[in-house]
């Protein structure tokens, strides 16, 4: 085994003080064998430390990880992290929600005392507060949050990896080290909250150096996570014609009429907050993090102003999202970088659940870092594809950058999976995913039935002791 590969076999966080690009320069067939002995030592590790993952394992009569369709069985379904019953948050019974989160992570939260919060923004207060957990959710689009129950540390390294990248992804030290050279900071959202986005991005901000004075936010508040909770549960429920049922307390009522509001005047405050950027940042390099269709909006009303090469050469740009159902132009891109002055972009493709995102290369590909064990199953039987050749089907992975909780998991995304036998076109080796990437719940016409490898029950059960140990 290489010594890059041993390296990371004995601590993937060494992913992070090794060069970023060391790990795309490695032939699938030697990472085969790497994959699966880091599966079995990672697995080794949590099973009877995360007690979701012991009782799974137990279900699925998976001991030890000897092939990696041992590891199959014993990832977790997407709907994980928001299996607690809705009542939890209706009821203010974050007691319960705190016992529930207790069986997904390895650190003990039996000393937490959270009866005393009334709502969600408390609870995730108390955490950071208490414990070494940094909880971050998802949009929570379906009616539920998914609560991800990363470190502090943890959260760290995701952006670690993101400064690697951003240096070395086209070559070693061809892009700025954004923590050695700080640089203003673009944001047009809100400056944080416990959304994953923007919990990553309070906690970028403290390492890359980004203060008051060299930053722009689009809303300078945090979102609450309380808010995000409501909106989807109201879009779940119009969907159901049930809206008139939800019960909202007078405070949330207030959030929810400012957050409506601001939706409503978006698109003038984007125009507005793009203005104020040419105004302060203007000439400058900077570091923008935002999605395609926010960017293209914003750069085609600076067009018809007769507006562009607003920034600095040397400035990056972090984006992705697709596109998010937005019909745009064979020339979007060439319309966004001629506004914006730069082409240096990095488009990725991630989740919450994964701490490395997949960096597309010049060919249009998203490339797997090696601390990542990518699947693609059978969408009707749940079982592993062959490795080797081009599949598509469901998205799942094994992430080894985690450490306190358990990083194996079946995403809602269909996706097709290349490298085995060949590498891309880019030089770059290893495994990579097709930018064709859509989700089952928009294919199935909302409904997204995950059939999981082995007995599906034996994820039912392990679930079901989440819920029960939250009693």
């Amino acid at each position: 085994m290489k010594h890059y590969l041993s390296s990371l076999l004995a601590d993937p966080k060494n992913f992070i003080a090794l060069r970023y690009g060391e790990g795309f320069d490695i032939e699938d067939s030697e990472l085969g064998e790497f994959h699966l002995q880091a599966a079995k030592k990672k697995f080794a590790g949590l099973r009877d430390k995360v007690k979701a993952l012991k009782r799974l394992s137990e279900e699925q009569g998976v001991e030890e990880i000897s092939c990696f369709d041992d590891l199959i069985r014993v990832l977790f379904p997407h709907t994980v992290y928001k299996s607690y019953p809705l009542s939890f948050l209706e009821k203010s019974r974050f007691d319960k929600l705190t016992k529930w989160l207790d069986g997904l992570t390895a650190l003990d939260l039996s000393h937490i005392d959270a009866s005393g919060c009334t709502s969600i923004d408390e609870w995730l207060d108390l955490l950071d507060v208490q414990t070494e957990l940094r909880i971050s959710h998802s949009a929570g689009t379906t009616g539920k949050l998914s609560f991800l129950p990363r470190t502090r540390q943890e959260a760290e390294n995701v952006n670690l990896i993101l400064r690697d990248m951003i240096r070395d992804w086209y070559g070693d030290d061809t892009g700025p080290d954004l923590i050695e050279t700080p640089m203003p900071y673009i944001q047009p959202s809100y400056k944080g909250g416990y959304y994953t986005m923007l919990r990553g991005a309070e906690l970028r901000a403290e390492l890359f150096g980004v203060t008051d004075e060299n930053s722009l936010y689009l809303y300078p508040d945090r979102m609450s996570a309380d808010v995000c909770s409501l909106a989807g549960r109201i879009r779940a429920a119009e969907a159901k014609g049930e809206s008139g049922s939800i019960e909202l307390s007078p405070g949330l009522v207030n959030k929810r009429d400012q957050f409506i509001q601001r939706e409503k005047d978006k698109k003038e405050s984007v125009s507005e907050f793009f203005q104020q950027a040419v105004e302060k940042f203007g000439g400058r390099s900077v570091f923008l993090c935002t999605t395609w269709t926010m960017l293209y909006d914003a750069m085609l009303e600076a067009r018809e102003r007769g507006i562009d090469n607003i920034f600095g050469k040397d400035s990056v740009l972090v984006s992705g999202g697709g596109n998010k159902g937005y019909d745009l132009p064979d020339d979007w891109k060439e319309i966004i970088f001629r506004g914006l002055g730069f082409d240096r972009a990095y488009e990725l493709y991630g989740m919450s659940e994964m701490m490395s995102g997949f960096p597309v290369c010049e060919h249009g590909h998203y490339h797997i870092p090696p601390v990542v064990i990518p699947f693609v199953l059978d969408p009707i039987t749940g079982e592993s594809m062959p490795r080797s050749g081009t599949h598509t089907g469901r998205f799942a992975f094994l992430d080894l950058m985690t450490e306190t909780y358990w990083g194996g998991f079946i995403s809602g995304d269909e996706v097709t999976l290349s490298g085995f036998d060949d590498d891309c076109a880019c030089g770059r080796k290893g495994l990579f995913l097709d930018t064709a990437i859509r989700r089952y719940s928009e294919k199935e016409g909302g409904d997204d039935k995950i059939n999981c490898s082995g007995a599906p029950e034996a994820h039912d059960k392990a679930i079901e002791f989440l819920l029960n140990a939250a009693q």
